[in-house]
This record gives structure tokens, C-alpha cells and sequence, in this order.
């Protein structure tokens, strides 16, 4: 799943650059959050467990997302007072978390099944 997350950090930063060239520093700062997930997951897998061959535990690579989700909202909450209407502060805040939280949801799905523990989980 690296590299998909690693094509959603970018998809995110592309979005950032155009927020930046059209002069919405806003939503610079909203988008910025969005990228924190998926960039977790691509460092934790290419960068600590490929490049630097560390062994990752599976607690090991939850705690980390959970961790980045945790920030994440966080940064969501900040940056969402930037927004001028209520309104799109409360979308923006749901719909975020909802992407963080559903985004972390599968990759803690792909590290159990990969690390073999979700079927014992399940049984």
C-alpha cells in the first residue's frame, strides 16, 4: 500500500501547489492535514522498512497511524478556523476525519493481513 499512499500524498500536493498559484492560502493550510496519513504510511513502509531495512512490528505500524490520525484531526480542527463560513468549516472538519479515519482504517487492515493476525483476530 505504499505505493498508493505515496500517489495520494502527491495528488494531495498537487493540490496544495494549485491552491498556492491561485492565492488560497486557506486552503493550502486545509489541504495540508489530508496529506499526513498516507504520508506516514509511504515513510513507515519505502523509507524505515525498505531503504533502512528495520523491521516494522504490526503494533509497531498501527500506533504510528493512529498517531498521524490523532494529528491529524488536531491540525483539521486549526486549520478549519481559517475557513470563513461555519458551514464550510463543519463539512470540511466531517469530511476530512471521515477520509483519515476510513484511509487508516485500511491500511491497519493491510498490515494485519499482511503481518497474518487478522484471521486469528477474527476466529
Amino acid at each position: 500500500m505504499a505505493i498508493e499512499c505515496g500517489a495520494i500524498t502527491g495528488v494531495f500536493l498537487l493540490f496544495v501547489l494549485i491552491f498556492y498559484k491561485s492565492k488560497r492560502k486557506e486552503w493550502v493550510l486545509a489541504t495540508l492535514p489530508l496529506m499526513l496519513v498516507p504520508l506516514t504510511d509511504f515513510v513507515l513502509e519505502m523509507v524505515v522498512v525498505q531503504m533502512f531495512d528495520v523491521e516494522v512490528t504490526a503494533f509497531g505500524g498501527i500506533l504510528s497511524l493512529l498517531i498521524a490520525v490523532a494529528v491529524s484531526a488536531a491540525w483539521i480542527g486549526a486549520s478549519a478556523n481559517l475557513l470563513k463560513h461555519k458551514r464550510t468549516m463543519a463539512t470540511y472538519i466531517g469530511i476530512s476525519n471521515a477520509f483519515n479515519i476510513a484511509l487508516a482504517a485500511i491500511l491497519i487492515n493491510d498490515i494485519l493481513s499482511n503481518a497474518g493476525q487478522l484471521e486469528s483476530l477474527i476466529k
